[in-house]
Parts: C-alpha cells; sequence; structure tokens
C-alpha cells in the first residue's frame, strides 16, 4: 500500500505512457487486443473464451495466445481455435524449454501483452468466468476511464489486495489482477519498461529484479507486482466495477471438467450474492444429493477417526 496520505480516489498523479487515445465508442472492441496466456487449458478453452467474447460485446480487434510449453492435447486445441480464426496470433513453446517452468510463467504473460498490436490490451485467464446482463456501454465507458487522471487501469475485484475506496461504481484498488485486466498498451510497454527493463532485455536470464520484494511462492506473479510497483511509484490507482446479479468476473481457480461444470451454475446465477466483490473463489450452491453424499462421507471419517482413537488407547 502506498504511504501517500492523499485518497486514491483523488489523486492526479501522471500515467507514465498515459495518452487520450481514440477508439469509436460504438464499436470500442475494435481498439482491444485480447491477450491471455496459459498452460495446459482443457475443455473450457473455447467456451470460456466464447463467454469473453459475449461479455465484450464482439469479437474484440485481436486474440492472442501464448502458451507455455503445454502438452499434445492442448497444443491440437489451440491450433483448432487458430485455424478456425477464434484466435488471431499463437505463441507456442517446445515442453522442454526454459520458460516452461511453474515460477517463470510471468515470462508468457509479458509475452501476451508484448504480441498485442492494437491501442488497449485485456488480460484474462481462462479459469476466470465473467456474465453480463445489460450494461451495453461498460467498455466504451471503462476505456474512458483510463484517460482520467491517476488512472493506471481497470481490473476486477479481487482477493490479492483490499480495496482502498469507492468512486461511483468503481472499487479503488492499487493492485491489478491478470485474471482480468484493461489498459493502455502504451501504459503497459513503459511499466514493463520501468520496473524489469533490464531482465527483459537479458532475455528473463538475470536476477529477479530486486525491488520487487515478496514470498518466494508468489515470485511467479511478477507482472502483477510490477504493475503493483509502478503504480505506487506514481501514486497511481486501479478501478474495478462494483459486482452484482448483472455483472460479475469471478476467478474459480478450477480448470476441464470441473470448470465447465461450475460454469454452468454461474451463468444460471446460482447462489452468487456472498460472492460479490468478496475474495473466494466461486463455488455453486451444493445440491441435495451432494449433501447426502458429503454427510456420509463425515460420518464415516468421524467413526473411523473414533475407532483409530480407541485402538491406540488400548495399545497404552
Amino acid at each position: 500500500m502506498s504511504n501517500d496520505s492523499t485518497p486514491a480516489h483523488t489523486r492526479t498523479g501522471h500515467v507514465p505512457g498515459h495518452a487520450p487515445t481514440a477508439f469509436d465508442p460504438a464499436r470500442p472492441w475494435d481498439a482491444v487486443s485480447l491477450a491471455i496466456s496459459g498452460y495446459r487449458d482443457g475443455a473450457e478453452l473455447r467456451p470460456v473464451l466464447k463467454d469473453w467474447i459475449e461479455f465484450i460485446g464482439a469479437r474484440p480487434g485481436e486474440i492472442v495466445y501464448v502458451d507455455g510449453g503445454s502438452p499434445p492435447s492442448t497444443v491440437r486445441r489451440l491450433t483448432r481455435m487458430l485455424d478456425e480464426g477464434l484466435l488471431d496470433r499463437l505463441e507456442l513453446l517446445t515442453p522442454g524449454h526454459f520458460e516452461n517452468h511453474r515460477d517463470r510463467c510471468y515470462i508468457q504473460e509479458y509475452r501476451a501483452g508484448r504480441l498485442a498490436t492494437l491501442p488497449y490490451v485485456m488480460f484474462i485467464k481462462m479459469d476466470t468466468l465473467p456474465f453480463r446482463r445489460g450494461h451495453h456501454d461498460w467498455l466504451a465507458t471503462d476505456l474512458q476511464a483510463l484517460d482520467r487522471p491517476g488512472v493506471f487501469s481497470v481490473t476486477h475485484s479481487h482477493q490479492d489486495n483490499p480495496p482502498i475506496t469507492r468512486d461511483g461504481p468503481y472499487i479503488v484498488y492499487d493492485f491489478t489482477s491478470l485474471n482480468f485486466a484493461l489498459m493502455k498498451r502504451s501504459v503497459f510497454d513503459r511499466a514493463i519498461e520501468d520496473q524489469i527493463g533490464d531482465l527483459v532485455r537479458s532475455n528473463f536470464r538475470a536476477e529477479y529484479p530486486p525491488k520487487i520484494r515478496t514470498e518466494e511462492r508468489f515470485k511467479r506473479m511478477l507482472v502483477e507486482w510490477l504493475w503493483h510497483h509502478q503504480v505506487l511509484d506514481h501514486n497511481l490507482h486501479t478501478l474495478a466495477r462494483a459486482e452484482s446479479a448483472d455483472y460479475t468476473i469471478n476467478h474459480v481457480n478450477k480448470r476441464g471438467r470441473e470448470l465447465l461444470a461450475i460454469r454452468r451454475a454461474f451463468r444460471a446465477r446460482k447462489g452468487l450474492d456472498r460472492f460479490y466483490d468478496a475474495p473466494l473463489y466461486y463455488r455453486p450452491p451444493r445440491g441435495p444429493l451432494k449433501r447426502l453424499g458429503q454427510g456420509i462421507e463425515g460420518r464415516v471419517r468421524a467413526l473411523r477417526d473414533a475407532i483409530l482413537k480407541r485402538a491406540g488407547a488400548n495399545r497404552t
């Protein structure tokens, strides 16, 4: 969090790389590159991407995907999507490459942004579900918000850093989540140069940037951390639309068939209330059969523990 005592929503910090950017308010998606990175994405790829296109309002001007060295099953799905025109640019990596490592997934996230060619970049993840009913002008409004003084990006309500305050329809943060992030491409490029330019020029072989201090297990979130440092260094902030039954973006942190089952409940708007603007992964309400099964499982576990405890007491 910044030490600046000025409320975040009244700051007028200059956004490096920031200048008014033109787009057609009737077709704002034409100015947006959808930037995706992933590894071992599976059956969710096509339906979740189509959910995002529906959420945006139309197919964006460009869709790019950077894969981190997935096995052939994922590669086949991606190349079919490329052949069908669902993707415009696809970057694949041989599985044995230096960059194919869980702790270096930030390289693919960086490269997805670098592949983008349009004035605005929208970063998404395939384990993040969007839903919109109404709010037809959301994208044009959020692109306009990026021209406001001190606004670094538009993101979604998330669990990585707590909110700072409210600003009209937006919640204000100092952290941008890669699960959904909308920013000017010039702002992305400048943040990369300011925060990790030397690391990029070393082809990511140089030392991890010492100014970015975090636990070892979180170092793979380098792109999000460098955005956070750029916000703090320049007294900026990020915006996230408050959620409702008609506008929701939720990181569910699942994949494959399990994600698709959650997606069905999410799109049916089942049990959403407690997840609005909350640091929680969306999970649908349990059905009667699942509740019964979990109840039986709990009783079996309690009986087993009691038997083991009694056996241990008898041995002593």
